[in-house]
């Protein structure tokens, strides 16, 4: 079933040089434009989903596909998961905003569903030729070197990570991140998740809490930092999942301990 997933990552940068690459800081006016929520999104966004969706579909034939602005066009199409489907969820552009100003911090993310659970991730930077992939129990790599943050676990007071807020977040999670961001040494985020999960898997921050969870976010990334090692949970302490968009938030850490620690200062006071 499972036998072409070595070409998905050629398949990325195949259509990333179609579509992504000659629009990359080249945009006219007519390009860019807003969706319901005021969210940024450009032609090379819709170019680069339908030409990824049409790819998969004719490689693994069958299979059901979600994309970012799919859903944007046809917000029902998130509800409709069938579990039984293979399924990718897509994110032709992560980091718009910055695609579209012309920063080279974005990423192509997709993720492969199987029985409604993550059995891989991409997350691949169109301009560097980056790739980070995971597949479930086969561990993480980055340009096929393997990754494990296990060997670079630090006591918390000496990590550094980062808290995405969002509009839409819980307002008693907004408060509490308020008061005790302090608590913790935080970094700038990259406003890209993709990025910012790669951070996470080599190391660079060793924490990130988001709280606006949606699939194509997160998926590749969640997997990628499990499979190198990492712990992560939503705030509730369930796992993240597909169906986990309406989660408070999720908390990516080296290890239970820290993730454990972590959300005792930000939230249990």
């Amino acid at each position: 079933m499972f036998s072409n997933l070595d070409k998905v990552a050629e398949l990325l940068n195949e259509v990333a040089e179609q579509t992504i690459l000659p629009r990359f800081q080249n945009l006219s006016e007519g390009d860019v434009s807003y969706k319901k929520g005021g969210e940024t999104v450009t032609i090379a966004d819709t170019e680069a989903e339908e030409l990824i969706e049409k790819r998969l579909v004719n490689l693994f034939p069958g299979s059901q596909v979600i994309g970012e602005e799919k859903v944007a066009r046809s917000p029902d199409l998130l509800q409709k998961l069938d579990e039984r489907e293979l399924t990718w969820v897509i994110d032709p552009i992560d980091g718009t905003n910055n695609f579209a100003r012309g920063r080279d911090i974005f990423k192509t993310m997709l993720a492969l569903l199987y029985q409604g659970e993550t059995v891989a991730g991409w997350i691949f930077n169109p301009v560097h030729k980056d790739m980070l992939e995971a597949r479930s129990g086969e561990g993480a790599f980055l340009n096929g070197k393997g990754l494990n943050i296990s060997g670079a676990i630090k006591a918390l007071d000496q990590s550094v990570g980062t808290l995405h807020g969002s509009e839409d977040q819980d307002p008693v999670i907004r408060k509490s991140l308020d008061k005790n961001r302090s608590k913790l040494n935080t970094v700038n985020t990259l406003r890209c998740a993709g990025a910012d999960y790669e951070r996470l898997a080599t190391a660079k921050t060793q924490f990130a809490l988001f709280t606006r969870l949606m699939p194509w976010d997160h998926l590749p990334g969640e997997l990628i930092h499990r499979e190198a090692g990492g712990y992560g949970a939503c705030l509730d302490r369930t796992a993240y999942n597909y169906g986990a968009y309406n989660k408070q938030g999720l908390l990516l850490a080296p290890n239970e301990a820290l993730w454990d620690e972590i959300h005792q200062r930000l939230f249990e006071f």
